[in-house]
């Protein structure tokens, strides 16, 4: 073997250039693959998520609508269906094998934990499975479900006592505070530094249709009205599923008496003013 100007590197030269690249190439084999899978589980725990959480908005949606109508005596026979064909077409090709369990229609029921009763509870739950190019036994695909639980809309309290036209028409006097409601422990005035530019959760109507645009990402816009999405009112122009990467922690409106009564403390910056 030649070096420049046509000298021969010595035999001690070569052996330390050759196991140099012979180490090389025995690290990038060994640690490339790892490199590979590390990447693609990544990709596929974000794909699991993002299809959690569209199955669960699309119960959470479907349901709450349901709730809203729950005058009717009997729920809908094309209910089920409905909510499979919204739950395959919103996720395409990352989910299969879609199964809608009986769906509880305006029943009782016992907390067995506190023995709390409540009345007139609407529910639907969902099982499903993502498709995976993994060798046997999960060629078939991963398994996952949600479930949501509400209270119909008719007008009665827990106890079952039909609710008095005096306390339905009676005025809230407790000033609107806003809460973190699957994260936090306090409640925040309207302009609080805390919330500013956190999204807050709406109803999809055709006011919010002209006023934000749909998320090119996540793409809202096939959504229903009356399907639950998120906007960040103070920084942007824009509306959004609750499973886009966007919305991470959102803001709902409560009372600040039911902030209180549900445990929440005043925030140390505002004081939830």
């Amino acid at each position: 073997m030649y070096g420049k100007n046509n000298c021969k590197i010595p035999d001690h030269r070569k052996k330390r250039v050759f196991g140099k690249r012979g180490s090389l190439a025995v690290e990038t084999a060994i640690f490339l693959p790892i490199f590979i899978i590390a990447v693609i589980t990544a990709a596929w725990l974000i794909r699991m998520v993002s299809v959690s959480e569209n199955v669960y908005h699309s119960l959470a949606d479907e349901t709450t609508v349901m709730a809203a109508e729950a005058k009717l005596p009997a729920l809908s026979p094309l209910y089920k269906s409905d909510l499979k064909k919204r739950i395959k077409d919103e996720n395409g090709k990352d989910i299969n094998a879609v199964k809608i369990s009986p769906v509880m229609y305006r029943i009782p029921w016992v907390d067995p934990a506190g023995g709390k009763a409540y009345t007139n509870l609407i529910g639907a739950s969902a099982v499903y499975k993502m498709p995976v190019l993994l060798p046997n036994p999960f060629e078939k695909g991963l398994k996952g479900g949600a479930t949501f639980l509400c209270r119909a809309f008719v007008g009665t309290d827990n106890s079952s006592d039909v609710f008095p036209f005096d306390k339905m028409e009676e005025k809230d006097d407790s000033p609107t505070v806003w809460i973190f409601p699957r994260a936090g422990e306090r409640y925040h005035g309207e302009n609080c530094s805390v919330i500013k530019n956190n999204p807050r959760e709406v109803l999809l109507s055709n006011s919010v249709r002209r006023g934000y645009q749909p998320c090119s990402l996540c793409k809202p816009n096939e959504m229903s009205n009356g399907s639950l999405v998120y906007v960040f009112p103070k920084t942007g122009g824009v509306f959004h599923r609750g499973s886009c990467y966007i919305v991470d922690r959102y803001v709902i409106p409560v009372s600040e008496e039911d902030a209180k009564s549900k445990g929440y403390t005043a925030c140390k910056i505002c004081g939830g003013k």
